[in-house]
């Protein structure tokens, strides 16, 4: 996310496919590749969600949304950045913890 690139989400095991839905469907920056029901990938499938992403319009959307997220990102991590503050903010109420 911070380099601004879409993924295409591809799960194989474990909690992957609940990763999936997040990606795609909650905070929508992936694409995502659909399984054949012998559970495999096709290299059609492949090739057509990647001509998505790069050609169609959907595709720049997507582009678009993320890197506007990637913006967002960056913004956060400089300082004074929100996840700068709120890091500083909780080390020091560890800080005040007294054990």
């Amino acid at each position: 996310m911070h380099n601004g690139v879409p993924l295409v989400a591809w799960p194989l095991y474990a909690e992957q496919k609940m990763n999936r839905v997040y990606l795609v469907e909650g905070i929508k920056v992936a694409l995502p590749l659909q399984m054949g029901e012998d559970g495999f990938v096709t290299a059609e499938e492949l090739a057509e969600r990647l001509r998505e992403l790069m050609e169609e319009d959907s595709g720049k959307k997507l582009r678009e949304h993320v890197s506007a997220i990637s913006e967002s990102a960056k913004a956060a991590v400089m300082d004074g950045g929100s996840s700068r503050v709120a890091v500083a903010e909780f080390v020091e109420s560890l800080k005040s913890v007294r054990v």
